[in-house]
């Protein structure tokens, strides 16, 4: 830190910028395994800024870090910026290994924006490129991702094939966090695809020790986490808050708000599994705004998806069904279907909750909730809008509204895109208010264009006006 000081404070020195520069490289795995991210971002983004040479390998090693700690803090914008400018400098620098790893961080950023299929796309041109120039650590740390990719996508199968492709290569370098990690993905897919508690819950262990060895206070957090999950599943609850809290703890203490936005989830969920309906809430809550703030979207599913399970439980079940649809619709986009190990629970849920609502009213509500954002989903209590069609018997007949019927064809998820356009928010901004992706926000745009026949963002800001849809 000294040394570091010392370059910084002789920034006019070539000399010392290199070397601040040679330091922000070697430090980037320090600072990330040991949690030190803010340090890290802070002496990264002030030797850049200082450093007016031209590109060097020493630059483009510590562009690389500072877009990595930017992901690993959740900074899913930053780091997409940093790793675009990581990844242009070096196809100019002719680096393929830096190309290659910068197409693999804009996979796991793709990723927590909830776009599965750039995910997947940047993460097999990394995988290619490091194969090209024989990079192994790099073929087995895309391999991981790639098999964590699968198993988000249902395709249980190829996950587990994908991850102990990786688990083997780390094997054979000797890389003890890479193994750690791929352990735990095996685990958290035959967990999903098959309920092998038993299985899951020995190579999460295995996980936990060896993140503990490696001393990489993150990879120990989820690990907790996983086993907390894994003891909720077999009714230990004691055990399960014992864990999740530790998981708390620990990712507060590093700063990581993916970490904490689990265990909070987890924590809920087990609150409602214990009858404690107001403490599920407060935890859901919790870990909504820091699931907003960081633009986890796929998190989002998981919290529409416990919640409506909660306001069944408290006999809310027009609420309920229009955060299952939400729900419902949001892993369609993504492409994301529920783990089949979660599917049992989930269809006695709503079973119940549609009984108690009657069949007609409760598929109302549950349509309406496909077409809301996850924002009017979280917020649409009361009685569902019937057809007026559809009778119902007292008492469960409500207030019949005639259906919205919007200009030009447009649906009410285009009107909303509209509407923030005319806001003047960016492609990036209303995909982070709407939760969706950025590509599903330039295909709304398309449609939207193709309907009111316009061209441009102004000329949809004006449409907008005269139709007063603003």
């Amino acid at each position: 830190r000294a040394v570091m000081e010392w370059c910084l404070e002789r920034e006019e020195a070539a000399h010392a910028i290199e070397m601040a520069l040679r330091l922000a490289g070697a430090l980037r795995r320090f600072w990330e395994v040991r949690a030190h991210w803010d340090e890290g971002q802070i002496f990264l983004e002030r030797t850049l800024a200082a450093n007016k040479g031209s590109i060097t390998p020493a630059l483009l090693k510590a562009l690389k870090a500072v877009a990595h700690l930017a992901y690993v803090q959740g900074d899913t914008d930053r780091a997409k910026a940093l790793t675009e400018e990581c990844l242009a400098q070096c196809q100019n620098f002719g680096d393929k290994a830096g190309v290659a790893l910068a197409h693999r961080l804009l996979g796991l950023v793709a990723n927590l924006r909830g776009d599965l299929a750039k995910a997947y796309t940047q993460t097999e041109e990394s995988l290619t490129l490091f194969r090209e120039v024989g990079d192994r650590e790099g073929i087995a740390w895309s391999l991981n991702n790639l098999g964590a990719l699968a198993r988000n996508q249902g395709d249980y199968a190829k996950a587990i094939a994908l991850k102990e492709e990786s688990l083997s290569l780390f094997r054979a370098l000797g890389n003890l966090e890479g193994i750690s990690l791929s352990l735990g993905g095996l685990a958290l897919t035959l967990l999903d695809s098959q309920g092998d508690l038993v299985k899951a819950s020995t190579l999460f262990e295995e996980n936990l020790a060896l993140c503990k060895e490696a001393g990489h206070t993150v990879d120990i957090a989820q690990a907790l986490i996983n086993l907390g999950q894994v003891a909720l599943q077999q009714g230990n609850a004691a055990k399960a808050r014992l864990l999740l809290e530790e998981a708390v703890v620990l990712s507060k203490e590093s700063g990581s708000r993916n970490e904490i936005a689990q265990s909070l989830s987890l924590l809920g969920k087990m609150a409602a599994i214990q009858g404690d309906f107001a403490g599920a809430r407060t935890f859901y809550e919790e870990s909504l705004a820091i699931i907003k703030e960081g633009g986890y979207y796929p998190y989002i599913v998981n919290y529409l998806e416990g919640l409506a399970g909660v306001a069944a439980a408290q006999e809310e079940g027009f609420w309920a069904a229009r955060l299952w649809g939400a729900a419902e619709a949001l892993r369609e986009v993504m492409g994301t279907p529920l783990p089949p190990v979660y599917r049992a629970e989930y269809e006695h849920e709503v079973a119940a909750a549609r009984v108690r609502s009657g069949e007609k009213a409760f598929a109302a509500a549950w349509a309406e909730g496909r077409r809301m954002t996850p924002e009017q989903a979280i917020s649409a209590q009361g009685p569902a809008t019937i057809p007026a069609s559809i009778s119902i018997e007292p008492p469960l007949a409500p207030t019949v509204k005639p259906p919205i019927i919007y200009p030009d064809g447009l649906t009410a998820r285009e009107v909303d895109v509209l509407r923030l356009v005319a806001q003047g928010l960016s492609d990036a901004q209303i995909a982070r208010q709407l939760v969706i992706s950025p590509r599903t926000v330039n295909s709304h745009l398309t449609s939207i264009y193709g309907k009111i026949q316009v061209s441009s963002r102004a000329a949809a800001t004006r449409y907008a006006m005269e139709h007063r849809l603003v």
